[in-house]
């Protein structure tokens, strides 16, 4: 019966939110660039513009969208100008817009991706849209028809003339292309055979080929696809198929290390969710990385190594670094916390004084080395968390007589 009412409820809400928004009034909060909203009464009073992140308080004030300034109308203006006129990429306008100084409504720096979006906005005609998406309880975000969307004609002062706009869309759905999977995979090929490589450079910069992420999209990866043209990158791909099996080489560290705590100190060490580090009392104390070894520059080159560090910030870091075929650990390097803020964990045996880090030849000698930074922490633990044994003030005895005088000490303790 809860959730029947529940469901009940939720259809009436979804009703009136329909309602209001075919009356021109904007239910929701975000709005595109160029464009304000206005709370005003039920008499149609303004009370005032909401500014990002506020909200109406009264149940019975509505909100209407009204145009921004006139130099955010003008850039308005000028993005569907130079893409239905001058025929500009999402690219160039992007480009022009970020040459200009001109920031988005959130005051940062312009993308491809919102180019089509002002593009595609019936506000700037003068409608509101509604129920363009939902998205049911425990369900993914869907897009709705063009038929279940709810418009308020009329609602807003237009900044772009509808001619301009219906130029647009036509643009707009002409760009959009259906292409099937086969003719995805000929394109590629075509593509392998005039340039001679594939890389994600070369496809996204091709003109006529899908971006790289419809073809992880529809293929699961780059590396699907181009097995199904024949095609082997260069790419040392070695560490991507391998994951999984370092993944649970730390696991397996990190438990026999909670065992080690258990058995010699009585430490109840519990696994972190991702399994490669331990807490102790919601502590962490421990984390173990695995540092791949990476392609040596020339024989006047050391070693590198290079760690993902998860943004880890409390807590040892235990490094098992691999050797040069990246298939076996050659040793490891207890790393002390914090380290400078960073997602990744640089390492060469001449930073390990830099890092203040140790290294060790075997697993044996690591976790002894944890082992003994941990039962010295325990030793010193009760000693400064004990009673002290010097009297406090209230205990010492008291002058007599009220009046009494507290003279200056040099060297009081």
């Amino acid at each position: 019966m809860a959730a029947e009412w529940s469901r009940e409820l939720s259809v009436k809400v979804h009703a009136g939110h329909c309602r209001v928004a075919s009356l021109g009034y904007r239910v929701g909060a975000p709005v595109g660039y160029g464009l304000r909203r206005l709370m005003v009464d039920e008499s149609e009073h303004p009370k005032g513009f909401l500014e990002k992140g506020q909200f109406k308080a009264l149940q019975s004030d509505r909100v209407r969208l009204q145009p921004g300034s006139a130099e955010e109308k003008a850039v308005i203006r000028t993005i569907f100008d130079q893409f239905v006129n001058g025929r500009k990429s999402y690219s160039d306008i992007r480009r022009q817009l970020n040459d200009a100084g001109i920031a988005n409504h959130n005051g940062r720096p312009w993308t491809d991706g919102m180019i089509p979006t002002i593009l595609a906005n019936e506000n700037y005609i003068g409608k509101t849209i509604y129920n363009r998406t939902s998205r049911r309880l425990g369900q993914r975000l869907v897009k709705n028809p063009d038929h279940a969307w709810v418009r308020g004609a009329a609602a807003i002062e237009p900044i772009v003339d509808p001619g301009v706009f219906a130029r647009a869309q036509k643009l707009l759905a002409e760009r959009r292309v259906e292409v099937s999977e086969d003719q995805m995979l000929l394109r590629l090929r075509l593509t392998l055979r005039r340039r001679g490589k594939l890389n994600s450079h070369i496809i996204n910069g091709t003109l006529g080929l899908n971006h790289v992420s419809s073809y992880v999209k529809h293929f699961g990866s780059l590396r699907k696809a181009y097995a199904l043209i024949g095609y082997v990158s260069p790419r040392d791909c070695n560490w991507i198929d391998t994951r999984d099996f370092w993944a649970a080489e730390q696991a397996r560290h990190a438990t026999e290390l909670a065992e080690v705590l258990r058995t010699d100190l009585g430490l109840q060490a519990d696994l972190v969710p991702d399994g490669i580090g331990l807490d102790v009392g919601g502590e962490r104390i421990v984390s173990f990385l695995v540092a791949r070894r990476l392609a040596q520059r020339g024989e006047d080159h050391a070693p590198q190594w290079k760690a993902y560090r998860r943004q880890i910030s409390a807590g040892l870091l235990a490094v098992m670094r691999l050797d040069a075929a990246n298939r076996a650990i050659e040793d490891y390097v207890l790393l002390p916390a914090p380290l400078r803020a960073g997602r990744y964990v640089w390492l060469s045996s001449e930073s390990l004084s830099r890092h203040r880090g140790a290294l060790y030849g075997e697993k044996g000698a690591l976790f002894g080395a944890i082992k003994a930074g941990l039962a010295k922490t325990i030793r010193a633990a009760p000693a400064s968390s004990g009673p002290s044994k010097k009297r406090s003030r209230s205990d010492r005895p008291r002058a007599k007589g009220s009046g009494a005088r507290r003279l200056p000490c040099a060297n009081t303790r």
